[in-house]
């Protein structure tokens, strides 16, 4: 039997806590990798699986140590980021697994899915309603992706990408889910029934480009099949990865300039001025915007001042900087740099 590395992208939350402990008792799956930026909260005791001990832990760190109390040889790595600040290398995997709460969440990861060529499971419940849905979608040019679906009128989908949907928030949450802990199982469990499914099959099985919603409430499964919208938004191109070996606390700008001719992270862009919130102090030097800049004097997060943002780093841009390292400017094992129609997986060399 094959053994399968899955990554589950809010992996602590409402469905994700449930659908965990599935795959650990999954001899077919032998490698867990679990995306969640949160901590726990009073408020997702009693929506969540979990215990009121882990109040104030975060998710992933708790998540991660049931898993290897349940299975302790299952392979399990734990990021306490947003899906899209992961480099993208590190969610090349069998199947990745979506227990999102926003859209805006679950596009980043519709992305990914098809730059990596990799199938993926969607899951969501709709507590006012009592409704689950499992979703699967299988990367392609040809193939129907999550935003074929989706309205681009006034109202529709694209102007509620900002919308959470929050799973168990508490009472001070803007937009609650109204999802109890039994649903959030019942989402967990149709979506562990697929997985199964695609670990005997290499495909999502018959499910593959199809969505199912089961209406508790009412006793009525409904089946549809997604179309491949030729107007859609989304470009649906796979990326051929090649890999490029260096020690990014050593290579510098100008030595990947020369090798690769540009930097570029997908979904991301180099900001030329990081500012502290705390204590106001301010770094100049080219630096990608994901979230991981802290401030020496105070560790607060940086972020950045809003000018001189680039989509790409080229060597007219790069000037005096050209010999800061790539962790300097925020590159990480994993991540995977364009330039042009190529795409280079960053290995670190030993």
């Amino acid at each position: 039997m094959k053994s399968l590395h899955i990554v589950a992208a809010g992996a602590g939350g409402n469905t994700g806590s449930h659908l965990l402990p599935h795959l650990a008792r999954m001899s077919c799956v032998g490698r867990l990798t679990l995306v969640d930026p949160d901590s726990y909260e009073a408020g997702n005791v009693g929506v969540q699986n979990i215990d009121a001990s882990d109040v104030g832990r975060p998710k992933v760190v708790v998540q991660a140590a049931k898993l290897r109390g349940i299975r302790p040889d299952l392979d399990v790595m734990a990021w306490q980021e947003r899906i899209e600040d992961v480099p993208r290398g590190l969610l090349r995997s069998d199947l990745l697994v979506s227990c999102l709460d926003s859209r805006r969440a679950r596009q980043e990861l519709n992305e990914i899915a098809w730059r990596l060529s990799t199938p993926w499971l969607d899951c969501g419940v709709l507590g006012s309603q009592s409704m689950a849905r499992v979703s699967a979608y299988v990367p392609s040019y040809d193939s129907p992706c999550l935003e074929c679906s989706w309205n681009a009128g006034a109202g529709g989908d694209y102007s509620l990408l900002e919308q959470e949907y929050l799973c168990g928030a508490g009472d001070d949450s803007k937009f609650p889910s109204m999802a109890s802990s039994t649903l959030g199982a019942l989402a967990a469990s149709l979506l562990a029934i697929e997985i199964e499914k695609f670990s005997r099959t290499d495909s999502p099985g018959p499910l593959g480009s199809q969505q199912l919603i089961l209406d508790a409430e009412h006793h009525v499964i409904q089946v549809t099949a997604e179309r491949r919208n030729p107007w859609c938004r989304f470009d649906h191109r796979t990326w051929a990865i090649e890999p490029w070996k260096c020690d990014p606390a050593v290579a510098t700008v100008r030595e990947a300039l020369r090798a690769l001719g540009s930097l570029q992270v997908d979904g991301h862009h180099f900001v030329s001025e990081l500012v502290c919130a705390g204590c106001g102090r301010r770094e100049n030097a080219p630096r990608l915007n994901r979230p991981l800049a802290r401030c020496p004097l105070c560790n607060r997060r940086m972020a950045s001042a809003g000018f001189g943002s680039l989509e790409r780093l080229k060597r007219e841009y790069a000037g005096e900087f050209m010999d800061l390292t790539l962790a300097q400017v925020g590159l990480r094992p994993g991540d995977i740099l364009s330039s042009g129609n190529r795409h280079w997986l960053l290995v670190e060399a030993p």
